[in-house]
């Protein structure tokens, strides 16, 4: 079965959800989940005490273009001192 990692500004939801497959579902799950990204879980609140992580993540990795733009998205939204939810759509 296929997940998809999807995540969003928090607390008020708007039209701006990020979703993401391979391979940055698997490092967030793998962090936050206990997991590889293959199976669920409960929706995940992170603020900007993960900063650093995001931006490790984001600097580290080979992502296609599109997956790139939008998690320098969820990395600006942690640094302007916002929270952001994670959950998982199976």
């Amino acid at each position: 079965m296929s997940s998809t990692l999807c995540i969003r500004k928090t607390p008020k939801p708007d039209k701006n959800e990020w979703h993401f497959k391979l391979p940055i579902k698997s490092l967030i799950a793998k962090r936050y989940f206990n997991h590889d990204g293959s199976l669920g879980g409960s929706m995940l609140t992170i603020g900007p005490s993960e900063l650093n992580w995001f931006e490790g993540v984001l600097s580290a990795g080979n992502f296609n273009v599109n997956d790139r733009k939008d998690f320098e998205k969820v990395v600006e939204v942690l640094r302007e001192g916002n929270t952001i939810d994670l959950w998982w759509n199976v």
